[in-house]
């Protein structure tokens, strides 16, 4: 799937649930998709989990990593739920769960499904027109660090996912 599929969806996403709000409400917006969300403990290298069964979604957050990246991860993981869930190239265990991990692999975007969870997610957390309208009241220089850690932390983005984003949309 293109970014301009994706940007697409989250837009449709965000317009369905008047979602204009800054920092985007990821997990109001993945429950009211009917996604459950909790935190569990899942060691030191996986961020998060989907389990998609008979197609409901379960995401579980691990509550060790910085709030911003388990904003990243909710968002990453719905992604993976919206646009994946009819895959049939998940781990399945038993016949009935598919079970996608987020883990280190997964932030490296390795293969063409991370990069699409990516991409949705940072789509949904840091909207195109929403970014376009901050830098544009606010008459921002991109090139300043400083700058740049503003806007993350009015998205509550990590400051990285920020820099990636205005580069992925040209704003530099």
């Amino acid at each position: 799937m293109n970014r301009k599929k994706i940007e697409d969806i989250t837009s449709q996403i965000l317009t369905e649930f008047n979602s204009n709000e800054l920092p985007i409400p990821i997990k109001k917006i993945a429950e009211r998709l009917g996604i459950k969300i909790h935190t569990y403990d899942l060691g030191d290298n996986i961020s998060g989990v989907l389990v998609i069964n008979q197609d409901q979604g379960f995401i579980g957050i691990n509550p060790k990593e910085p709030s911003v990246r388990q904003r990243f991860t909710m968002a990453h993981e719905l992604g993976h739920f919206l646009l994946h869930k009819n895959s049939s190239d998940s781990i399945f265990i038993d016949k009935e769960y598919k079970v996608l991990f987020r883990d280190q692999k997964s932030a490296t975007g390795e293969n063409k499904r991370e990069q699409e969870a990516n991409a949705f997610a940072a789509s949904i957390l840091m909207p195109r027109k929403l970014l376009i309208e901050q830098i544009q009241n606010h008459f921002l220089d991109l090139t300043d660090e400083v700058v740049v850690k503003q806007l993350a932390k009015m998205f509550d983005v990590s400051v990285i996912a920020m820099t990636i984003r205005i580069s992925n949309l040209s704003l530099f």
